[in-house]
């Protein structure tokens, strides 16, 4: 009988083999145009929204941002940016290994300070005052020192790294929910949908049964959904799908293919097989051979 090891060793040799180059990423206000794209990875992320239009989709939660919003994410969520046409999207991202960063703080005193990301998984902390200068100071200073090739600059880059964690974990230390989302009647109608699927998405689902669950227009909710989200009901009921095959995969190396598809809602296996390849580039028998747990998404 071949050895299996715990699930919770499993996904951290998950979580390791993945994040094999860069132990942390760094964008400094990018306001590149983005594709309203759901999309997950194993790390964890930091995003700042410094100024312009954005409404940020992270699981069955819908926030319509504003300029010192920082949202925390344990990453495996599906999460998605739809920007405003015509509008700025100015933003800094930080993409950063949970192993990593509690091995490079073994000091005396140390705090957890990836506590909340597992504890609230996915949180929008609307900073004000102090506590978004603060936040704004150290993105600045991070950008000046992330120089790798410089020893100096690049271990200032990780104390002021190590030092926005501090200021989350403080940040997070109250926080026992994320904040309210949604603050329209549209946006009310898309987060249940989302979460209509969250709940559903393991089922034989059609547009009729949100319909009737609902009490909305079919073809209301393809167009109300295709607006706030930039992307369509079904490719985002296909993506929440195939994110869990990834997640079952990994996690149940066991389990056999063909239930993994009847389980997170196809009804047949070869479909699951074309959807899965679609989107991930590759056959779920080949996915589950290179061990790789990292979406190709950003």
């Amino acid at each position: 009988m071949r050895y299996l090891p715990p699930k919770g060793a499993r996904l951290m040799t998950a979580f390791q083999s993945v994040l094999k180059h860069e132990h942390i990423s760094f964008g400094y206000r990018s306001d590149n145009p983005v594709k309203a794209v759901f999309h997950s990875h194993a790390e964890y992320e930091i995003y700042y929204f410094h100024e312009g239009s954005c409404r940020y989709l992270i699981g069955d939660q819908i926030y319509e941002l504003e300029p010192g919003d920082l949202i925390i994410m344990h990453g495996m969520t599906l999460h998605c940016a739809n920007m405003s046409p015509g509008k700025p999207y100015v933003r800094s991202i930080c993409h950063f290994d949970p192993v990593y960063v509690q091995e490079m703080m073994m000091i005396p005193g140390r705090i957890d300070v990836t506590e909340p990301f597992r504890r609230l998984q996915n949180a929008r902390l609307q900073l004000e005052g102090t506590g978004r200068e603060a936040a704004e100071e150290l993105l600045l200073k991070m950008n000046a020192s992330n120089r790798p090739h410089d020893p100096a600059s690049y271990f200032r880059f990780h104390l002021q790294f190590y030092e926005l964690l501090v200021l989350i974990y403080t940040e997070c230390k109250q926080l026992s929910r994320p904040a309210p989302a949604h603050t329209s009647e549209k946006l009310e109608h898309v987060q249940r949908i989302i979460s209509f699927i969250e709940a559903h998405y393991m089922e034989d689902i059609h547009l009729s049964d949100m319909e009737e669950a609902l009490h909305l227009n079919r073809q209301y909710l393809s167009k109300l959904f295709k607006e706030v989200t930039g992307t369509t009901i079904f490719t985002y009921l296909f993506e929440r799908r195939i994110n869990q095959s990834r997640i079952l995969i990994t996690m149940n190396p066991e389990m056999k293919l063909t239930d993994i598809s009847y389980q997170i809602g196809f009804k047949h296996p070869a479909h699951f097989s074309r959807v899965f390849k679609q989107y991930i580039g590759v056959s779920p028998d080949q996915y589950r051979r290179t061990s790789d747990f990292n979406i190709a998404l950003t």
